[in-house]
């Protein structure tokens, strides 16, 4: 059975494929190599960026509770699925925030974070969209949507080393060909918000190991 590295590799490969032949596009080039070398990374858990459940919603709709929880599980889950990834475990990670400022700005908790587990770098992100699809997998007035951010930040300076976002809607393939890879990973059905977000941070994922020099 191939790894999940091969399956990512794959997938790339059928991406810039698909990319020249239906739009034209050029050939991407990746952000350039993070200068720091790392050895292990710590995750922070996700934040919510736009008003919560509970909040009062001006013009977009509220984020569930679940939505920032959802994101760090999913990262774990990728990470965990990759052998190159290099992390400090969850447990560590939640034992340690007890001990630090979690009022204090992201930055500042990253780095603070990262020294107190021994982590080189730290992960941290934002959603600021999480709409769950109304319907089912076959049918649906309304599809899955998700946006959030992530960035990989020093331990040592605080400096931000990486970022990268996510922001899609679930659209169906005759509507835009360009969102073919949505329906190479799940099929030809609607997803929910989870499965989308889980496809979100494995592109992110993978974005960010291309530039990581391990140690």
């Amino acid at each position: 059975m191939r790894s999940a590295r091969h399956r990512i590799t794959r997938r790339r490969a059928l991406g810039v494929l698909v990319c020249l032949l239906v739009s034209g596009c050029s050939l991407f080039h990746p952000k350039p190599p993070i200068e720091e070398v790392i050895a292990q990374v710590a995750v922070l858990p996700f934040t919510r960026g736009g008003p919560v459940d509970g909040a009062q919603a001006t013009g977009s709709e509220a984020l569930p509770a679940a939505a920032s929880t959802v994101l760090t599980a999913q990262v774990y889950d990728v990470m965990a699925g990759a052998p190159v990834w290099r992390f400090v475990p969850d447990l560590t990670v939640a034992q340690a925030l007890t001990q630090l400022d979690t009022g204090a700005p992201v930055p500042a908790q990253a780095a603070a974070l990262g020294k107190a587990v021994g982590a080189t770098a730290v992960l941290c992100g934002t959603v600021t969209r999480y709409h769950q699809r109304q319907g089912s997998a076959y049918g649906v007035t309304r599809p899955a949507s998700v946006a959030f951010d992530m960035q990989l930040v020093s331990a040592g300076s605080g400096k931000v080393l990486w970022t990268g976002s996510f922001d899609e809607t679930q659209e169906p393939l005759a509507s835009n060909l360009l969102n073919w890879w949505q329906f190479w990973e799940a099929g030809p059905r609607w997803m929910t918000v989870e499965e989308l977000a889980h496809l979100g941070v494995e592109r992110l994922l993978d974005e960010l190991d291309d530039t990581i020099p391990w140690e």
